[in-house]
């Protein structure tokens, strides 16, 4: 049985830590709380692009919303045109096929350097996807103290 989906103002939230295999033609299995939220608000199309040293992956609506305010930024500032070449253009489409999995290119693969084994982290309404070694490092590099200190600079 599925977790009721929370929903908070038009999106519905990805939230957990999954772990998760690709297996070697690049197909990874989204979670089942992540289909069920995507069929609950979403459809079956995501939109997968590089973001720090991880994949994000949008659901095709948000990726839209975010699109149009892409559309807004000034195209011949300096920080617009990194943005574009090394966000926007690695952006794919990845549809989920009928097994709930989708393909990722060998490209975003070796940006985020996947191999077998993987961590999905929900992030509100996006979803990322870690290389398991690199999310280990990441994850033990930031301390409690440090996560604390960040809360108290965003007003949470």
């Amino acid at each position: 049985m599925y977790e009721k989906v929370v929903w908070k103002g038009r999106f519905a939230v990805f939230r957990g830590r999954f772990e998760h295999t690709i297996d070697p033609k690049g197909r990874l299995s989204i979670p089942a709380r992540f289909r069920e939220t995507l069929k609950k608000r979403y459809d079956n199309r995501l939109v997968v692009t590089t973001y720090d040293e991880c994949l994000i992956a949008y659901p095709y609506h948000e990726w839209r919303t975010l699109e149009e305010r892409i559309a807004g930024l000034p195209e011949f500032n300096r920080d617009t045109r990194v943005f574009l070449r090394f966000f926007y253009s690695s952006a794919t489409d990845c549809p989920i096929d009928k097994l709930g999995r989708i393909l990722i290119p060998q490209p975003l693969r070796e940006d985020a350097k996947l191999e077998k084994e993987v961590v999905l982290v929900g992030a509100f309404k996006q979803f990322e996807i870690w290389s398991k070694k690199v999310w280990k490092a990441a994850e033990s590099s930031a301390s409690r103290e440090e996560i604390s200190s960040m809360l108290e600079r965003l007003g949470i």
